[in-house]
């Protein structure tokens, strides 16, 4: 009794100009012997000692497709032998083909790739709109790669055609348009860390497509390589702290391409704000809290009068509750705003955040954040040619840049540890709070210090030592000398 390999050389078919052979699975009992078909095909060269030699084309997934199935035929012999029955050839492949056929009828009907992804976006819609607008983006990118291509997006193509290599080639040629405060222009790729995002994305699918049984296996993808920028972009305590002093564009100062923002109190009566200043303040509460954008717009203001002397509230992105306690520019910025509203009304009104990061920029530069910050962008082996220069910090500034400055801060205090930070930020694995910390210059020259306050009370007690061996009255005498 055995289960072997074997080819059948006689039985040959020629696919993409060579000749190949079908791979079948020989069952032997007493005499007698069945043959499975694997519905493997190799060159007969490539077939070495009963075995797939490592050198044939595929040779891994071959393997593994074959070997899944001997498993299965082996564990068809073991139940029929713990039954007290006779594992004959005829048996064991009637009951395989039995147990294919109820496999076949259990498996869903096959999905496309793209019908499965629109159920996926529906399936995904409850969670917050950062997380789906990142899943839309990567939907949109393979829509363009596909037709750029002229290459159907498929799961075979996904999981076992080149797709990995052809959309990394693809992302990383593509013209980006960039701009700034006085120019607009292009660049060359999209960065590493954007495409690794994608990938990210595009694995979480595949992942759902499995538990949901419409694919049967993942895919594992490379990573490309990035630069980890020490110094993030953020704003120190004295920066905060003249942004929320800076009171030139409060309503009804006026100053260029100034624009009325319309809130309401609590009976409906209008409340005026320039845009600027409800930029301004939204970050430095942002600086104070450490909330993400995300969360702006979902804070009422009863949502900071459950606890006196903290705000408490729940993060959109991980919906955990959060609670952080006041400080003057917190308490400043809420008293302003909430001022005249009922508990159920936002704290601040609406505003996109395409037009907060554009002002926000604005602002920093008028301002004088000027601190230089190296920002650089790997864009395949390469780093992005633009992003070399050191840049001001006013030229990076995002609504995100709010959270790293609450956190930098903090620990710029020295008077917190990072787990109880953590619990402030809502952080609650120690590699993605690391992502917030920013180590500058100032920072490392610190290591300087080590040993030199023992040292100092080394060199004081010397002293000391030394003077107690001088006679008092020369001592007293060379004192009133010198002074």
């Amino acid at each position: 009794m055995g289960v072997t390999l074997t080819i059948v050389k006689t039985d040959r078919k020629k696919v993409d100009g060579k000749y190949v052979c079908p791979i079948q699975i020989k069952y032997s009992y007493r005499g007698t012997y069945k043959r499975f078909s694997t519905k493997e095909f190799i060159e007969p060269k490539y077939w070495k000692r009963g075995m797939v030699s490592p050198r044939c084309p595929d040779y891994l997934k071959i393997q593994k497709r074959i070997t899944t199935q001997i498993q299965k035929i082996n564990n068809i012999i073991t139940d029929i032998t713990e039954e007290g029955g006779i594992p004959t050839p005829d048996l064991v492949k009637d009951y395989y083909f039995k147990k294919e056929d109820t496999q076949i009828s259990k498996q869903p009907k096959p999905k496309s790739f793209w019908k499965s992804y629109d159920q996926f976006l529906k399936d995904k819609s409850k969670y917050h709109r950062g997380y789906t607008k990142t899943l839309i983006t990567l939907k949109n990118k393979l829509r363009d790669f596909e037709t750029t291509q002229k290459q159907p997006i498929s799961f075979d193509y996904i999981l076992y055609g080149r797709f990995e290599r052809e959309f990394k080639d693809y992302c990383l040629d593509l013209e980006i348009p960039i701009s700034n405060s006085t120019q607009k222009s292009t660049t060359k790729g999209l960065s590493n860390n954007y495409i690794n995002k994608l990938f990210s994305n595009l694995k979480i699918f595949l992942s759902w497509c499995k538990e949901e049984r419409i694919i049967t296996e993942l895919k594992k993808f490379r990573t490309l390589k990035m630069v980890r920028n020490d110094v993030l972009v953020y704003l120190n305590t004295e920066e905060v702290r003249k942004m929320y002093d800076f009171k030139d564009y409060d309503y009804p100062n006026h100053y260029p391409n100034a624009d009325v923002i319309i809130d309401y109190d609590r009976r409906g009566g209008k409340v005026y704000w320039n845009n600027k200043e409800l930029i301004k303040d939204i970050f430095t509460f942002q600086c104070s809290v450490g909330c993400r954008w995300g969360d702006i717009h979902k804070m009422t203001v009863g949502m900071f009068k459950i606890e006196k002397g903290f705000f408490i509230w729940t993060m959109e992105k991980t919906k955990d509750k959060v609670v952080v306690p006041e400080n003057p520019i917190s308490l400043g910025i809420f008293k302003k705003y909430s001022k005249g509203k009922s508990l159920s009304q936002p704290l601040f009104p609406k505003y996109s955040s395409q037009k907060f990061n554009k002002h926000l920029k604005e602002i920093g530069r008028e301002l004088g954040f000027n601190r230089l910050v190296k920002r650089e962008i790997m864009v395949g082996g390469e780093l992005r040619e633009e992003s070399k220069k050191d840049k001001f910090t006013w030229e990076l500034l995002s609504s995100h840049s709010g959270r790293r400055s609450f956190i930098k801060n903090l620990i710029d205090m020295g008077t917190m540890d990072n787990w109880s930070i953590m619990k402030l930020s809502g952080h609650k694995s120690i590699g993605s709070f690391q992502k917030y910390v920013s180590v500058t210059k100032e920072d490392i020259t610190k290591g300087g210090e080590l040993y030199s306050k023992e040292i100092d009370e080394l060199e004081q007690s010397d002293i000391l030592n030394k003077l107690r061996k001088i006679p008092k009255e020369k001592l007293l005498q060379y004192l009133v000398e010198k002074l």
